[in-house]
């Protein structure tokens, strides 16, 4: 068999120090790789929680404004019912307007007046209310 020896000159401790070199410049690639890798894992994780919760603010803000313009719309609604009811309240203090709203809703008579039903009245009978 036969022997080897490992010569130990000049040359030979420079290519082992250029060896050792690249060696630690892998694993300082690598370390830095794995580094970023990190960093960029743990950005990534902040950006979603805060898309989520960026979308859910959002779809929060829809909603409420959804319930804004129904209220907004129900507002309007009730103001004018509130209007007519005023007016009516009003109406029905006039006491003109109240003796013709009796005439005419149940065919009440002044003294000597005679009430005709007409085919288009809304009461068949002057009876009938």
């Amino acid at each position: 068999m036969a022997k080897v020896e490992r010569l130990e000159n000049d040359y030979t401790r420079q290519l082992d120090r250029q060896q050792a070199a690249a060696h630690h410049h892998r694993w300082l690639g690598r370390r830095r790789f794995r580094r970023a890798a990190r960093i960029i894992a743990i950005f990534a994780v902040f950006t979603l929680i805060l898309g989520v919760q960026l979308v859910r603010t959002n779809a929060s803000l829809h909603k409420v404004d959804q319930q804004v313009v129904t209220s907004k719309q129900q507002l309007a609604k009730t103001k004018k019912t509130n209007a007519d009811l005023k007016l009516q309240v009003k109406q029905l203090n006039d006491q003109d307007y109240l003796a013709q709203l009796i005439r005419s809703k149940y065919y009440y008579s002044k003294s000597n007046e005679t009430i005709y039903s007409l085919p288009g009245d809304h009461a068949n009978d002057v009876t009938a209310k």
